[in-house]
């Protein structure tokens, strides 16, 4: 009987679930669930779960069904809708504004609520025709982090970059024809165990995986010339996300809703959305918020060492883990 393994999360944290076999009752993922989650049963009055991209509801209205039975597998992510009365839970689809999971378990304070009240109120002041840039950290894992975030509305830690580092690997691995030594300028059983290590960059190849296995369109706009590459374009996906490239650092895209909600998921039909992505990488490029790979030089912050290139900066990421650039 197959393992499952899941993570799990709710607008107060987050956790993972080991072990269950896939006939194990949809009430065992549950209990399971919310002992990961630090929620003990009689805190909850009613629960609803969410899966897949985007996320959508799971039908647990009979709890002795088994965990294949309504759609989970190994590797999926299980949102939790909790509702108490001591709490409040708002909705964690990427379209609504929510705290970011943490490893704490603890609800928000007084003066979270405050925070997240003062970036309502900047964020509608945000210009109606163009994006938000959310920054993520720059640590070699900011694809997969933007990705992440346009998924969940969160940034969360580069550690759970590893599980699409793993799909990559693993989506390389089954197929040598397709990606082959050539195409991947290395061999393919070393490239998958260089995808898998947390210091290797995401580029094109990841991108076009992960937009097929989550289906959805991934745009990122290249800060420089502000052009747009939709990956996934050729399929049939109804929402896509925006990246913005800066040439060496990817952040994600948002659109700020006058009334505070932000939304990271558009509909492929909304062609606007290319155009409000277009103006946001206009302004950051006449802000010089970008990094000319052909000749610009770098200065490590780190550890003041210098370079010149794309290449020069690559090598000393990987030799040094050193990853906060500023151009000189």
């Amino acid at each position: 009987m197959a393992k499952v393994n899941l993570r799990v999360r709710y607008e107060g944290g987050q956790g993972v679930v080991k072990g269950l076999d896939s006939e194990d009752s949809v009430e065992k993922l549950i209990s399971h669930s919310l002992e990961a989650l630090g929620i003990e049963e009689q805190q909850q009055a009613a629960i609803k779960m969410l899966s897949g991209f985007p996320p959508k509801p799971l039908d647990i209205s009979d709890r002795d069904k088994s965990i294949t039975s309504i759609g989970v597998k190994s590797g999926d992510t299980i949102i939790f809708q909790i509702s108490s009365p001591p709490k409040t839970t708002e909705d964690p689809t990427p379209t609504r504004k929510s705290p970011c999971p943490t490893q704490s378990t603890s609800t928000p304070t007084s003066d979270d609520v405050a925070s997240k009240r003062q970036k309502t109120s900047d964020i509608n002041q945000t210009k109606s025709n163009q994006l938000t840039r959310k920054v993520v950290p720059a640590d070699n894992s900011c694809l997969f982090t933007a990705i992440n975030y346009c998924m969940s509305g969160c940034v969360v830690p580069s550690e759970n970059s590893a599980f699409m580092r793993e799909v990559i690997a693993s989506v390389v691995g089954s197929d040598t024809e397709k990606f082959s030594d050539v195409f991947l300028g290395k061999p393919n059983a070393e490239y998958c165990n260089w995808i898998k290590g947390k210091d290797a960059w995401g580029g094109a190849i990841e991108v076009q995986i992960l937009a097929e296995y989550f289906q959805v369109q991934i745009v990122v706009v290249d800060t420089i010339s502000c052009s747009q590459t939709i990956f996934g374009e050729a399929l049939d996906f109804t929402s896509r996300m925006v990246l913005i490239y800066d040439g060496i650092h990817y952040d994600p895209l948002y659109y700020a809703a006058p009334d505070g909600t932000i939304q990271t998921v558009h509909s492929t039909s909304d062609s606007s959305i290319l155009e409000k992505a277009k103006v946001t990488a206009a302004e950051a490029k006449a802000a010089h918020n970008y990094t000319d790979t052909t000749g610009f030089t770098l200065k490590c912050l780190v550890c003041g060492f210098r370079m010149k290139g794309e290449t020069e900066a690559q090598k000393h990421a990987k030799t040094t883990s050193h990853t906060n650039f500023s151009e000189v």
